[in-house]
């Protein structure tokens, strides 16, 4: 049985635990299945390392899009009434990684 799955997703590395949901950066299409490179597999109780990826690859499933908590960043010159504030709300996708018993 899996235990964990270390994977590449955008560049990114992901631990990723079966039947636990987590956010990867905004990956857009709606609804599609994600296929992950696997770098790093636990099952079994034995670890399997890839060179640097094994030939497996796991499929995720997406679960939503979502925007995150608004960020604000500021500017300010002394003495020169200079004032600057923006923000923005990242994007992110949640998926899952379903494993059958």
């Amino acid at each position: 049985m899996l235990s964990y799955a270390v994977c590449e997703i955008g560049g990114k590395q992901y631990k990723v635990l079966p039947n636990i949901p987590f956010n990867v950066d905004y990956r857009g299409k709606e609804g599609l299945d994600i296929e992950a490179n696997v770098m790093l597999l636990a099952k079994d109780g034995k670890l399997h390392l890839g060179k640097p990826y094994l030939k497996e690859k796991l499929t995720l499933k997406f679960v939503e899009n979502k925007k995150g908590a608004k960020i604000r960043v500021s500017k300010y010159h002394a003495k020169a009434n200079y004032r600057r504030t923006t923000g923005i709300r990242p994007k992110f996708t949640t998926l899952i990684l379903s494993v059958k018993n």
